[in-house]
């Protein structure tokens, strides 16, 4: 791709110029091709949809002073019929208990010679205890990140940030709340001092 101005795209077409230098190539878009079909599509058939853009969520969630959170995009996005109606920025939260889900993968695989040659991990149970569990520890509860044979386990929360512990914990000190599943699910509580 090659960015031009107009005059100069102009005359490209017209064939009056030649550029000197090669356009780098794109990735493929079919992905992003395929997100505007369905986005369209979803405005078609759903007339009451809105379509909003990323430059409006920022403005509408900095109006009511609102931290950059994923989660505080989607209440600006769900704010906007109101701001634009009434002209309040006045945010009145239902619930101050937000889901966190995060995907996982099927398995594991460890690069063996190079991008093409995985070699599978086994992900069988040490102990009663598979990767990607929930489980309660000191109180609290995390996801096993990793395990040993000696009965150790590295703990994570759901957004994969290791938890540094003294002592590294042991399954026997922990409880396991939830087997493995394709989605991790955490439920936090938010500060709604905005």
């Amino acid at each position: 791709m090659i960015t031009l101005c107009k005059t100069c795209h102009d005359k490209l077409h017209a064939g009056k110029i030649n550029l000197k230098r090669n356009g780098k190539v794109k990735g493929q878009l079919k992905h992003a091709t395929q997100m505007n079909s369905i986005r369209q599509q979803l405005l078609r058939l759903l007339p009451e949809a809105v379509e909003t853009f990323g430059f409006i969520t920022k403005e509408h969630r900095q109006l009511m002073e609102l931290p950059k959170e994923h989660y505080y995009d989607a209440v600006a996005i769900a704010c906007l019929k109101n701001i634009e109606n009434t002209g309040l920025i006045d945010v009145n939260f239902k619930t101050n208990n937000i889901l966190l889900k995060k995907c996982i993968a099927d398995g594991d695989f460890q690069q063996t010679k190079g991008i093409r040659s995985e070699q599978r991990i086994i992900t069988g149970k040490i102990r009663g205890f598979r990767k990607f569990d929930k489980v309660k520890y000191q109180g609290k509860e995390y996801f096993i990140k990793g395990r040993m044979s000696t009965g150790y386990t590295i703990l994570m929360d759901i957004a994969g940030n290791k938890i540094d512990l003294k002592p590294i914990p042991k399954f026997d000190k922990m409880e396991r709340i939830q087997a493995r599943k394709s989605w991790i699910i955490s439920q936090e509580t938010i500060q709604n001092t905005y």
